[in-house]
């Protein structure tokens, strides 16, 4: 690049100084115009996106009353279970004394992603709309654009993906705020899959920064980065009663989670976060589905509420409810294996009958009554 020196020359020199400092300013300018822009872009990005499919209503499906029943699906991951959105859509619109309500809008809760969900949901069953929130930090979670789709969501399902970014961008936010007052006022159905079931759990394991497999959990339950528990994303501790207490795991026996998850339940009793009678941990096969309900006038108690199986054709994938038995011994320290015996396994296959028995963890090596973990 040439140095440019002002001298005090001809008017032909000077106006050509004057064309080239002009030229030099615009060139400027437009750079400045550029570096505004980008950042816009990106930031751009990083809102709150809305997707639909279908024409939103403005109402509830049973008008400005709490439904009935409390339902829930916690889904293992995988393949979707198109039995359980048609049951959820049901439930939206039973409004109780044999009456139905109009279709209602389907909202689906994501932290990253696409609107693939939408035309998905919408033909399984009797909806006005199915929308998307992409939801991908903390501001975007605090959008009060969130608020009329939430005050008008007939049912809520958070997706799969990663759990530590559910806990990261929107714990304390409107949004949560928002899903927990809009499932406790008026009893909607509330679902997930994948990391979006875990995080509806009291206590959730968020994976974060790492996640952990079964026998590294059992050798060391406190490893630091790995095995992070968290009890405080809910401003009511859970959206749906009966996953008080209750720790979740998906993508259950495919990767062989009954060691991390027995871990886990060791570690909420241990940590008192929970007695020994009342804590409980529910896992979910692949491919699988927990279909939950219970009264809405009914006591929060974990015997209140029924629970059944689905999956998808083909697949006898199960759930698995665990919780310590009478006369089980917890020994649970730092840098050590976990030693954790008696638990008690009752397990609900969606096609076979459904069996109990026992799992026990010894110095880190694990067992069960059965024969097999799963």
């Amino acid at each position: 690049m040439k140095k440019m020196v002002r001298t005090p020359a001809a008017p032909a020199r000077r106006k050509l100084s004057l064309a080239r400092r002009t030229a030099m300013l615009s060139a400027i300018v437009g750079a400045v115009s550029l570096l505004a822009s980008a950042p816009a872009a990106a930031a751009n990005k990083a809102r709150l996106s809305v997707y639909q499919h279908g024409k939103e209503v403005g109402y509830l499906p049973c008008g400005a009353y709490p439904l009935p029943k409390r339902t829930a699906v916690l889904m293992g991951g995988g393949l979707d279970v198109k039995e359980a959105y048609s049951w959820m859509i049901a439930r939206m619109a039973e409004c109780g004394d044999g009456l139905s309500g109009r279709p209602g809008n389907f909202v689906v809760i994501r932290a990253g992603g696409n609107p693939a969900y939408d035309s998905f949901i919408y033909k399984l069953g009797p909806l006005a709309a199915v929308q998307t929130l992409v939801v991908p930090n903390a501001d975007a979670a605090n959008d009060t654009a969130l608020e009329p789709y939430i005050r008008n969501a007939g049912a809520i399902w958070l997706t799969g993906g990663d759990q530590g970014d559910y806990y990261n961008f929107w714990k304390g936010t409107l949004l949560e705020r928002l899903i927990s007052e809009q499932v406790k006022n008026f009893a909607i159905p509330i679902g997930g899959t994948s990391a979006g079931m875990m995080i509806l759990s009291e206590f959730a394991y968020i994976a974060y920064p790492n996640t952990i497999v079964s026998q590294d959990a059992l050798n060391d339950p406190f490893k630091e980065g790995s095995v992070t528990l968290k009890r405080d994303f809910w401003t009511n501790r859970t959206p749906f009663l009966p996953l008080l207490s209750t720790v979740t795991d998906s993508h259950f026996d495919t990767r062989n989670r009954m060691g991390r998850l027995v871990t886990f339940l060791a570690r909420t009793i241990g940590d008192g976060w929970v007695s020994t009678q009342n804590a409980r941990a529910i896992g979910v096969d692949q491919e699988t589905a927990l279909l939950m309900e219970y009264p809405d006038k009914a006591a929060p108690g974990q015997s209140s509420y029924r629970v059944s199986t689905v999956s998808n054709p083909g697949v006898d994938g199960a759930g698995y409810v665990l919780n310590a038995g009478s006369g089980s011994e917890l020994v649970l320290t730092p840098g050590l294996p976990l030693t954790f015996t008696r638990v008690q396994v009752h397990k609900l296959p969606a096609i076979s009958a459904p069996s109990s028995y026992e799992i026990n963890v010894v110095g880190g090596t694990i067992s069960s009554t059965s024969g097999s973990l799963y």
